[in-house]
């Protein structure tokens, strides 16, 4: 299923005291596997222009899962805001406009306001609202704009986070052209704004990238039907803002071949440690009576042919000699060996050996 997150914010913040980077938002996407992501800069960003580039620069490395939203203080001149706002409109393939009406304390209904509804409306894109608590950001203070911008597709970010969801609901039932963005809103607040207004009005959202995770679990626990679901979480954002190239995050599946490759040792292969051991265990000693028994069984038929008293004297051959020379050969091999060590550490100075040797303890 396609996610959208319809509303975070990137970059450097001065109000908030918060930073997210370009990795927080890739690492956050792949691992909740959302398909793509709406960025614009902080409210308090020192400048806002080099983010707007730095989230297109994303969005041309991460083609179909970076999209950037355009947000200015419209307190400056207003030949800068909107030389800046249409630069990132038709230059750099942003899909809307914030109106931040707490962190740029902008009224909605106010002068500087109308200027973020008239540049939507001049360039055709959405517009995003902050609502919530704060002196401007009450949903109800949208709706006379919304009325008088009907042509003009407006998000209530937040849904009134809570405090003010019912009167984001009551402007989104009375004008079309509003819908409303959750992150902030409780549950059951979510879940009630879906089943009245529908799926295809609410878009789902973050806010912040580390709520991602919340977010998700929040509206994954509602209940909602599938074709719920797959309104909410992506298609509604991707209607509305015209988005381009998104496609599903398929899971990843562990590797079988590893896990199975883990098991078939002990399912088919014999025990081969055993085997091992056991031939390095063997003596020479051991070895040397162990050809010979298997030699007089071999040699059976021939001996019979040989006389009597030449088999009897082979019988005889006591067993201790065998033996013993067994361990005259053993003791030569270990004086052998000692003797190569010590003409090594005479040498060179130390023992090349690299295994470290075990010091008995007294």
């Amino acid at each position: 299923m396609i996610i959208v997150d319809a509303y975070c914010h990137f970059g450097e913040c001065r109000v908030y005291d918060a930073s997210v980077s370009e990795y927080d938002v890739i690492d956050a996407l792949n691992t909740n596997k959302v398909s793509a992501i709406l960025l614009q800069p902080f409210p308090g960003a020192p400048n806002p222009v080099p983010v707007h580039d730095s989230i297109a620069e994303l969005g041309a490395r991460y083609p179909g899962r970076v999209f950037g939203l355009v947000n200015c203080n419209p307190h400056v001149h207003r030949d800068l805001y909107h030389r800046e706002v249409e630069r990132c409109v038709r230059e750099l393939g942003f899909v809307g406009i914030t109106l931040d009406t707490v962190g740029h304390a902008v009224n909605p209904n106010g002068q500087d306001g109308q200027t973020v509804f008239e540049a939507a409306r001049e360039l055709g894109v959405p517009i995003v609202i902050h609502t919530g608590p704060g002196l401007f950001a009450s949903p109800a203070r949208i709706l006379l704009r919304a009325r008088e911008y009907d042509d003009v597709k407006i998000v209530l970010a937040h849904a009134g986070a809570g405090l003010s969801t019912f009167d984001a609901y009551v402007v989104a039932k009375e004008a079309m052209n509003v819908y409303l963005e959750t992150s902030g809103c409780r549950g059951d607040e979510t879940k009630w704004l879906i089943d009245e207004l529908g799926p295809s009005r609410i878009l789902f959202g973050s806010d912040r990238i580390e709520n991602l995770a919340a977010e998700l679990a929040k509206n994954r626990a509602l209940g909602l039907y599938q074709f719920q679901q797959y309104q909410v979480f992506g298609q509604t954002a991707t209607d509305l803002f015209g988005l381009h190239g998104i496609s599903d995050v398929t899971e990843v599946a562990p590797a079988p071949v590893v896990e199975n490759a883990a098991e078939v040792p002990t399912e088919t292969t014999p025990e081969p440690a055993v085997e091992v051991a056991t031939e390095a265990v063997v003596e020479p000693g051991e070895a040397v009576v162990e050809e010979s028994a298997g030699s007089e069984d071999e040699n059976a038929e021939a001996a019979t042919e040989a006389p009597n008293d030449e088999t009897e004297s082979a019988e005889a051959a006591p067993e201790s000699q065998v033996e013993a020379h067994a361990v005259t050969e053993t003791d030569e091999t270990v004086e052998s060996s000692s003797q190569t060590a010590n003409e090594t550490t005479s040498d060179n100075g130390h023992i090349s050996v690299p295994a470290k040797p075990v010091e008995s303890s007294t």
